[in-house]
């Protein structure tokens, strides 16, 4: 009696897969033709888009590595920092813009014909620029204290300023004696 008023659940079949489907030849060329349209718009939007980016500017070039400078060592040219460390006695330090047509060649003729060793600082180099000032220090002992106005020469004994001048027209005087 229990078994005839008892309610069984009965489940449903699975799904039946169809292992075998046969696709005409039209619905073959429909599923390529269909991929082949999709692949088209998708190159075609990627392309639009590159192109919406290059006229927005994303493309432009923006921060540059500065180039850096190559490091000369030279025994004519020196540095600001080195004018009293010479190992020599006695030398000549001509303080000018070497960079172009600022240079007085007439002033550097005249200092290679002397007798003493001739330094050159360029102040024209980044490394000396700091140093350039409108009113020049004679009395300087260390190179951190020199201030240059315009061209200088300035003639060091054992580490020590004894000559200093400034203007093209008196270094010309100076050394033409």
């Amino acid at each position: 009696m229990a078994k005839n008023k008892m309610k069984l659940k009965i489940k449903p079949q699975k799904r039946v897969r169809n292992k075998s489907v046969e696709l005409s030849d039209s619905d073959k060329f429909k599923s390529v033709l269909y991929t082949l349209i999709g692949v088209l718009v998708f190159i075609g939007v990627v392309y639009g888009l590159i192109l919406l980016m290059e006229k927005g500017g994303l493309f432009e070039e923006g921060y540059t590595k500065p180039a850096s400078e190559a490091t000369e060592i030279s025994s004519e040219y020196i540095s600001i920092g080195t004018v009293f460390t010479r190992n020599m006695n006695e030398y000549y330090v001509l303080f000018d813009d070497f960079s172009g047509l600022k240079s007085d060649s007439y002033v550097s003729y005249l200092a290679s014909k002397s007798n003493l060793k001739v330094y050159k600082v360029d102040m024209s180099k980044p490394e000396n620029k700091s140093f350039s000032s409108e009113t020049s220090n004679p009395k300087a002992k260390r190179s951190n204290e020199l201030k240059i106005n315009g061209i200088t020469l300035v003639r060091v004994k054992n580490g020590k300023i004894v000559n200093y001048i400034e203007t093209s027209s008196k270094i010309e005087e100076y050394l033409s004696k």
